[in-house]
């Protein structure tokens, strides 16, 4: 409350429920505050899991969408 911090959704997927969010280095530690204090939305209970963390180092936007662990080779 009293402070605005932009956060972009760059995918999200209703049947997992999982989304991609993209915010400046700098307020990392805001939006996962946020997220930790919300504890319902519209009447609804929530939570958030964060899965992975990507360093603002990644020049590529596609290494946001991928996860290494879970590649299949043919």
């Amino acid at each position: 409350v009293g402070a605005a911090l932009p956060v972009d959704i760059l995918t999200y997927d209703e049947k997992t429920l999982s989304a991609i969010l993209r915010v400046i280095s700098s307020g990392l530690v805001k939006l996962w505050s946020a997220l930790t204090l919300l504890g319902s939305y519209q009447n609804r209970r929530c939570a958030f899991r964060v899965l992975q963390v990507k360093p603002r180092t990644s020049p590529f936007l596609l290494a946001l969408a991928g996860n290494s662990r879970e590649l299949v080779l043919d």
